[in-house]
């Protein structure tokens, strides 16, 4: 990735700063959204230190402003390119979504009051920063926003000065000799809350807030030992054993602990980790502010920690308070959904008929770059929901598979926008989560979001869906589309077999098959894998040929000289193999449903795919059992030009067998010489010539 190089150029379309709002060099947060704009809904907005809280923490290249103006809040965070490690002035363009931009670009996000974006593009310039050592004093700032591709923009201009804050960045100190005392945590709902100081490994130098709003938070005792777990948008977990001395938590200071589970265990010990980071050895504290029990279970629990990785001074420091009557649960998902979300082109979808349309950009792994329409006629489409699940099949030419998962506090998908969908079954809880794979290909990491346009249930059946979606791989910019339309009472089949069939299809010559008797003819072209380009003919004279209707499909045996099997597959609809001709066939048993599929092999070759087609010149049956046919085929092996064809007649009602042995029996065969067999009682006598291996000369 290449690092964004800044400049003195202000980015296009910001409004001017605005002159300051107080007398003094009083700090500012000014808004001011355009039309159609998600997050700031078109309006403007104001925030001085006068009628709202500004907080400011900074760490290297990254910033983060809060604003607090009670009924609304505000939350910016801008990275700046990995190549940097403070804030520099100028402009930095093409930013993405922070967290998961581009490193050597740099990313931000504004989000607050319940609104964000899913994905964004951006502009920051910072014009004046200020520093007294590490600590930031001071800065101008001017951004622009769009959310999901939206010409719509959020314009920020900030203005900071720490003389103004009321509680302004403190210089990292070296960690304390002695616990200072601490109030307990508020009490209401339960949350963990990490600082990660400037070159800590775990915490990454940033900070973190998790509720059960936008996190699940567990915590788990066993006698004096307890264990946190935070699923977010990334994994969290704290393991914390008082001393040996305890048979259960209790409040107090436990000074000089090391990791657990290596602690010395009349110490205690600790261990925090997460985002696939944590200590090999550790030292730290834990405090315990305040427990209480409901019986013999933990109900509630304040407690403090501070951890160092490998004897470095940097610190991680966590502060949770969890309450297991906490009933907080997160935000569900957006009604109605924002207006200027992906939708599927006009008349690229049929108006009737269940259909899976999906669009992919340039460069999108998953869908590689194409666009497919999947409907009854060429697909199998199906749908089903289970709590708060939905999962979509496509069984066509190609086979996709999604799943959407709603967030935690609904019991099952309803209608509305479900945003910040990571990958399932990985996602946030709190969030959703989605995944679209298919044809061998899929995401190890994504992001994205899916909208619920129409959803119906009998009971807790799921009875239609219309869906759209989009989906990141790898948090990279291009992006696979999905619109998603079915009825479960949908009556819809593919058509069946073109009568009559093209002219031109092959046959064999004239006189190369018997005029009467059942028989399998194959003539292979040179070239051809199974047929190995040679020409068969097999009758009930020289052979064992069954054939045996499976459903819409035909199995075919022959054991003769050589052994050969075959299977032919009408498309889904038809109860048995009808008239006319079945092409565009692949494999059996891996072909595509709505079409049907072929199969010959024998003599132990085989084709690993195959293309071709096969025509029933004529079929009749006796009930379900069959009492005639004709039938032709084509096989391309492994997408190859050489074929092998074949001709099968068949009727039940052949009497043709095998003829019997030979009467009287050739003169000159092999008998024993006389006197060397009994001349009464049974008896078996073998004479085996020097050199024969089974009877050894015997």
């Amino acid at each position: 990735s290449g690092g964004s190089s800044p400049s003195a150029t202000p980015p296009t379309g910001n409004p001017p700063p605005p002159p300051p709002p107080t007398q003094g060099n009083a700090s500012y947060v000014e808004l001011s959204s355009d039309a159609g704009d998600y997050i700031g809904g078109g309006k403007h907005y104001l925030h001085t230190t006068a009628d709202s809280e500004i907080s400011v923490a900074s760490d290297k290249a990254y910033l983060r402003v809060d604003v607090d103006a009670g009924a609304t809040w505000w939350t910016g965070k801008f990275r700046l390119p990995e190549n940097l490690w403070k804030l520099e002035p100028g402009t930095y363009d093409n930013l993405t979504r922070y967290p998961f931009h581009d490193i050597g670009v740099g990313g931000m996000d504004w989000s607050g009051s319940g609104r964000g974006c899913n994905q964004l593009t951006g502009t920051l310039t910072i014009d004046r920063v200020r520093y007294d050592g590490p600590r930031i004093t001071g800065f101008d700032l001017e951004f622009e926003q769009h959310c999901e591709s939206s010409v719509a923009a959020l314009h920020g201009t900030i203005h900071w000065n720490a003389n103004d804050d009321p509680n302004p960045p403190p210089v990292q100190d070296p960690p304390p000799q002695a616990i200072p005392p601490g109030e307990p945590p508020n009490t209401g709902s339960s949350y963990v809350r990490l600082t990660s100081d400037l070159g800590d490994w775990v915490g990454d130098s940033l900070d973190y807030d998790f509720t059960n709003a936008n996190s699940e938070i567990t915590v788990s005792a066993n006698g004096a030992f307890f264990e946190v777990t935070v699923l977010g948008d990334d994994y969290w977990d704290g393991m914390f054993q008082l001393p040996d001395t305890y048979t259960r938590i209790e409040p107090g200071s436990f000074l000089d602990i090391e990791r657990y589970p290596f602690h010395v265990a009349s110490a205690g010990g600790l261990d925090w980790s997460g985002a696939g980071r944590g200590c090999n050895t550790l030292n730290g504290w834990l405090i315990i502010d305040q427990v209480t029990y409901d019986g013999p279970d933990l109900s509630s629990i304040d407690f403090r920690f501070e951890q160092h990785c490998e004897g470095a001074e940097p610190a991680l420091h966590g502060e949770i308070h969890w309450d297991a009557n906490d009933t907080t649960s997160a935000p569900g998902r957006l009604v109605p959904p924002p207006d200027f979300l992906w939708e599927s082109p006009p008349d690229v979808t049929p108006a009737t008929g269940n259909y899976v349309y999906l669009e992919s950009d340039q460069y999108e792994f998953v869908g590689a770059g194409e666009t497919y329409l999947y409907t009854d006629q060429n697909s199998v489409i199906d749908a089903e929901g289970t709590g708060p699940q939905i999962s979509v099949s496509v069984f066509g030419d190609e086979s996709w598979n999604g799943t959407f998962q709603s967030m935690n506090s609904m019991n099952r998908i309803e209608a509305g926008y479900y945003t910040y969908a990571q990958r399932y079954p990985f996602g946030n809880p709190t969030q959703g989560s989605l995944s679209w794979f298919g044809d061998n290909r899929g995401c190890n990491r994504l992001i994205g979001w899916f909208v619920v346009d129409d959803v119906s249930y009998d009971g807790d059946t799921l009875t239609s869906l219309d869906a759209r979606f989009e989906q990141h791989c790898e948090l990279w910019a291009p992006a696979l589309h999905g619109e998603i339309h079915w009825k479960a009472n949908n009556s819809t089949q593919p058509a069946g077999p073109i009568v009559p069939p093209p002219t031109g299809l092959w046959e064999p010559v004239p006189g190369a098959t018997p005029s009467s008797g059942n028989f399998v003819f194959l003539e292979s072209e040179p070239g051809d894998y199974v047929g190995q380009g040679g020409t068969y003919l097999y009758t009930q004279a020289d052979s064992v040929i069954t054939l045996e209707p499976i459903s819409e499909g035909l199995d075919v045996a022959v054991v003769g000289d050589e052994r050969w099997h075959g299977d032919f597959q009408g498309m889904i609809g038809l109860s048995q193999l009808e008239p006319g001709y079945y092409g565009d066939l692949s494999r059996y048993p891996f072909h595509n449903p709505t079409v049907g599929g072929l199969d010959w092999d024998g003599e132990s070759r085989g084709c690993n795919n195959v293309s071709g087609w096969f025509v029933v010149d004529s079929v009749t049956y006796d009930g379900a059992a069959l009492a005639a046919i004709d039938l032709r085929f084509e096989q391309h092996c492994e997408e190859g030009v050489p074929a092998l064809h074949g001709e099968i007649h068949w009727d039940a009602n052949d009497p043709t067998r095998p003829p019997g042995p030979l009467v009287p029996p050739p003169a000159g065969l092999w008998e024993p010489p006389p006197g060397t067999t009994p001349a009464s009682g049974n008896y078996v006598y073998l004479e085996s010539d020097p050199d024969d291996i089974v009877g050894a000369g015997g």
